[in-house]
């Protein structure tokens, strides 16, 4: 363990070593957005049930390789959970590991996915297999610098590992996405208020999966793997 002095990051760098490791290529970075609603919107569905309807999705084949970017944002007022189940298995390879952050979310909304479209079970079970969960490394103070204050969140994670942050951002936190996905898909909005929001939800999920890669990336640096 490495103890630095006072504001200084506490570095253990044989556990981020290990972690990093665990990956394997081509790597996915993936996160979820969802909605729920008292009164469910949709058959099937129970009272306060996480619906998704929007994912962000980075790639990277190989060490060193360009990262690409994929997204799924759902569109008009039917049940988003089929278009959103094909679009994420266009997108995920059939290896390799599927990285997000704080995997008991991501990890609900597949088995809930998987109960209600149990053709989906076998494909999803192996995607469930593959997560990693990049918080563990930050929960477990493997990586923990003063400016966090005590939080492992994505979000207090990003500005003292990469200087970046969501602070340009419109949209800056998922209760924000959901209310405002619900807002102009399903009340009476203008198209280019529609469509403004929509870019704004694209920027906003697209900034947590390209979030993951800076850490990842910092976290290599900072034990030059």
């Amino acid at each position: 363990m490495d103890t630095a002095g006072a504001g200084q990051a506490n570095i253990n760098r044989p556990a981020l070593v290990d972690f990093l490791e665990r990956l394997r290529f081509p790597v996915s970075y993936l996160d979820f957005e969802t909605f729920f609603t008292a009164v469910p919107k949709f058959d099937g569905l129970r009272p306060y049930q996480q619906v998704p309807f929007q994912f962000s999705f980075h790639k990277q084949d190989a060490p060193g390789a360009p990262v690409t970017h994929a997204g799924f944002l759902a569109d008009g007022t039917i049940d988003p959970r089929p278009e959103f189940l094909a679009g994420l298995r266009e997108c995920l390879a059939s290896s390799g590991s599927v990285v997000v952050y704080n995997q008991s979310f991501e990890k609900s909304v597949l088995n809930a996915l998987a109960k209600a479209f149990p053709e989906n079970t076998e494909w999803i079970e192996d995607v469930v297999d593959r997560l990693i969960d990049l918080l563990v490394p930050f929960r477990r103070f493997d990586y923990h610098h003063p400016l966090q204050r005590g939080s492992a969140s994505i979000k207090a994670v990003i500005p003292v590992l990469t200087g970046r942050s969501y602070d340009d951002l419109e949209i800056q936190e998922g209760g924000t996405a959901s209310r405002e996905y619900l807002r102009v898909q399903f009340g009476d909005v203008t198209v280019d208020e529609r469509q403004r929001v929509r870019r704004q939800l694209e920027e906003y999920c697209g900034r947590d999966t390209e979030g993951m890669v800076w850490i990842v990336d910092a976290l290599r640096k900072i034990v030059s793997l």
